[in-house]
């Protein structure tokens, strides 16, 4: 929630200010959540099994549950704004299908057209705000299952769990580097969006 976002609402300084902060220290949190979770599979698979697992998969899921306490607070402050409608016209025309495959193209994105559909929906629904709720539920989705998994890490089937909260935090980081290549469009840029006749 950088460029696009301060552009497209209408908030004051001190909001702005606050709002960029807590979103790098939020994503700075899901880059160390999965580091975190990363060594909890490592260890899982190669040293000596769940038990040392544990211990790195709750620190990625309180680093996870202090990034979505973030997100929340970034939510709080873009609630404070709105889209003028310009802005909004700018959105809902928006090529969001070219942005993709240029991302594809550059290699800035990964390939996770499912993830880019998701994005795409909560921009034209809900614009920042949305997308910001979006990537707050999906890293409460993963904590939730690392802390399921911690609850029954004695199961026969804990082993089987990991590989699913492997793939969700994949999921989780996938979306976050699609959401920060948005970003990177100049807001209301006219580049970008669909002719009107083409649109039509």
């Amino acid at each position: 929630m950088s460029a696009v976002c301060n552009k497209l609402l209408s908030l004051g300084e001190e909001d702005l200010r606050s709002k960029k902060q807590l979103a790098q220290a939020a994503g700075t949190e899901v880059t160390a959540a999965t580091s975190e979770l990363c060594r909890a599979l490592e260890l899982a698979e190669h040293g000596d099994g769940v038990a040392g697992a544990a211990v790195y998969a709750a620190a990625a899921r309180d680093r996870l549950d202090g990034a979505a306490r973030m997100l929340a607070q970034v939510a709080d402050i873009l609630a404070k704004g709105s889209l003028s409608p310009e802005s909004a016209a700018w959105y809902s025309r928006l090529d969001y299908d070219r942005l993709y495959r240029s991302g594809i193209s550059l290699g800035a994105v990964p390939h996770a057209a499912e993830l880019w559909q998701a994005y795409t929906r909560q921009a034209l629904t809900g614009g920042p705000l949305g997308i910001c709720h979006d990537m707050r539920d999906r890293t409460l989705a993963v904590a939730a299952l690392i802390g399921e998994w911690l609850e029954r890490i004695d199961a026969p089937a804990a082993d089987t769990a990991l590989p699913r909260i492997q793939s969700a935090m994949a999921d989780l980081a996938a979306y976050t580097q699609l959401v920060a290549f948005a970003n990177k469009v100049e807001p209301r840029d006219p580049a970008w969006v669909v002719a009107r006749d083409a649109a039509a």
